[in-house]
């Protein structure tokens, strides 16, 4: 039977190629120079080529097994060699099987590690919500993939960089837990179920790895407090806010995703009295990290709230803030051009401070404009 070269990539079989690895080693032991090693090896990793990435067939893996010996006996005698060539005839008589297998059409199918797996459903969640647009049928595929997570997991790994280094993956589970997270959201809007299962996730994702970064920390407490929110169980979303604002004090985004829960329409009303109060209260923090986000959001609130005269003293302070790069929305973006444009260059110390708090300026901003 002869069989005809495929270019099309086949599944990557694991045991066949460890098979390959005693023909390695037989090779190394040789002690040859680098250079004369190197071009035996590379016969070698021509056939492992073959078997990775398709396209094998028996008749190109003899003729390459068979350069193999000649190019083994021409730099070593027979004698050093026949450790080396009795590996390669083992493998010979596995893959003679295993083509026997083929024709006869009994060829079992791959046996797959947990980690093979894993990337599996991993890459077919993406490919199900970012190509195909089917976000709930790449969430479970996600939440199948979480599940094996949690069985693979060891009791040690306490971060998913200590998972990462166990198990080598196509996509970096960080990045794959915060898509999770995101994605769970997006489906919960069309099915609450997903709400539940976005609940369930960071639950579990903090318990089994609780060293993690205070970010992500954040947005799984987040997610909770959110999918909280959509489910009608506002008390128990509160409480997640306050533990989470309390632990991270000076972390915006912990204020500004409490805060949108009133602000941001969830249904008919909008609360915009309490988001005012807890962004106001995350401002208090003179060591708040991205305040810019958190004016950004009051000013764009005021807009919609129709109360533009709290606005003035929030651009001024982003103006301030040195903010020319950053990526604001329209509406902040105008009133930022404007006052950086009417901002004085150089105003006296006993001049009426330029951000309209009605101060003298030595008493306001003059520190901070000398910083």
């Amino acid at each position: 039977m002869s069989w005809n070269p495929s270019n099309q990539t086949i599944r990557y079989d694991r045991k066949r190629a460890a098979q390959m690895m005693p023909i390695q080693a037989e090779i190394e032991k040789l002690g040859l120079p680098l250079v004369r090693f190197r071009k035996l090896n590379a016969i070698r990793n021509a056939l492992e080529m073959q078997i990775e990435d398709g396209g094998d067939s028996p008749e190109v893996n003899k003729l390459l097994l068979d350069a193999l010996r000649a190019g083994i006996l021409h730099q070593v005698g027979e004698s050093e060699a026949q450790a080396a060539l009795q590996a390669i005839d083992a493998f010979e008589q596995l893959e003679a099987k295993r083509w026997a297998q083929i024709k006869a059409g009994t060829l079992p199918p791959i046996e797959l590690d947990p980690d093979e797996i894993l990337d599996d459903l991993m890459q077919e969640g993406y490919t199900l919500i970012y190509d195909q647009r089917q976000a709930t049928a790449g969430c479970d595929r996600w939440l199948e993939a979480w599940e094996l997570v949690k069985q693979m997991a060891a009791p040690d790994m306490r971060a998913t960089d200590d998972f990462g280094r166990a198990y080598p993956l196509t996509q970096s589970v960080s990045n794959w837990i915060s898509d999770v997270e995101m994605e769970l959201g997006n489906a919960g809007l069309g099915d609450a179920r997903y709400h539940e299962d976005r609940i369930r996730f960071a639950h579990e994702y903090l318990a089994q790895f609780s060293d993690t970064d205070d970010l992500t920390y954040l947005n799984m407490r987040r997610a909770e407090g959110e999918a909280l929110w959509h489910l009608g169980r506002q008390a128990e979303a509160e409480a997640v806010y306050r533990a989470l604002v309390e632990k991270l004090p000076d972390k915006a985004w912990a204020y500004i995703g409490w805060s949108d829960n009133y602000y941001m329409e969830h249904d008919a009303t909008q609360d915009y009295p309490s988001a005012e109060a807890i962004l106001r209260q995350a401002l208090a923090r003179p060591n708040l990290e991205d305040r810019e986000d958190v004016l950004e959001r009051l000013i764009d609130m005021y807009e919609e709230w129709g109360q533009p005269e709290k606005q003035s003293p929030l651009v001024a302070e982003l103006a301030q803030l040195e903010t020319r790069e950053r990526v604001f929305s329209p509406v902040v973006r105008a009133k930022l051009e404007q006052a950086l444009a009417a901002r004085p260059q150089k105003p006296k110390r006993n001049d009426p401070c330029w951000c309209g708090s009605g101060k003298k300026y030595k008493h306001c901003h003059m520190r901070s404009d000398q910083a």
